[in-house]
């Protein structure tokens, strides 16, 4: 990211640190509260990335911050687990997140097609740029979103699948597996 001039001219930053609200938006701990289907209500997608990627599932992780989460994890030593599907969940929630936001859609629309999208914080007391820990994440699902905005069409997430056979329930169905019994995931399918 360090060969990069000037964000918003010949890049974006999808980071809190981004100078662009477009950029702060897109962080996965923006904070912004997500309503998932099915399982209910997160202050940010990051809050949904951790509550789905915690070995035991914990709620109090659904109001926590970006700070707090990860003080919570490390206190907690909380290891993290696979989760079906979970690159397409955190694109849904982004999506929905970015829905909530129709002038940052008109933004989008306005984009030019060279603008490069990157994710990096900027180490205090110096210009050193570093990439974020889900940089190659948060850009392949920006990048899609993008895409299916400026061509006035639906996010694809099939490519953010890696469990197809178990993507129902808005990419949840794998995930649910921990929480509820077989004949209740059948339930809510058939719901």
């Amino acid at each position: 990211p360090n060969d990069f001039l000037k964000e918003g001219e010949d890049h974006i930053n999808l980071s809190i640190q981004s100078s662009t609200r477009l950029g702060k938006v897109f962080d996965p701990a923006y904070l912004k509260v997500i309503d998932y289907p099915f399982i209910g209500k997160f202050c940010s997608v990051f809050s949904l990335w951790c509550w789905l990627k915690a070995d035991v599932i914990d709620d109090s992780l659904r109001r926590l911050t970006g700070p707090q989460l990860r003080k919570h994890m490390q206190y907690k030593k909380m290891a993290m687990s696979s989760v079906p599907n979970f690159k397409a969940i955190i694109a849904y929630a982004t999506w929905m997140k970015l829905q909530d936001y129709p002038n940052l859609i008109e933004d989008i629309k306005k984009l030019s097609p060279e603008i490069k999208l990157l994710s990096y914080d900027i180490v205090r007391g110096s210009e050193l740029r570093v990439c974020t820990k889900y940089a190659p994440l948060i850009i392949s699902i920006v990048r899609e979103l993008i895409c299916a905005v400026q061509e006035e069409r639906e996010p694809n997430f099939a490519m953010f699948l890696d469990h197809p056979d178990v993507a129902a329930l808005n990419f949840l169905e794998g995930a649910l597996r921990k929480v509820f019994p077989e004949h209740k995931i059948a339930e809510l399918k058939n719901a």
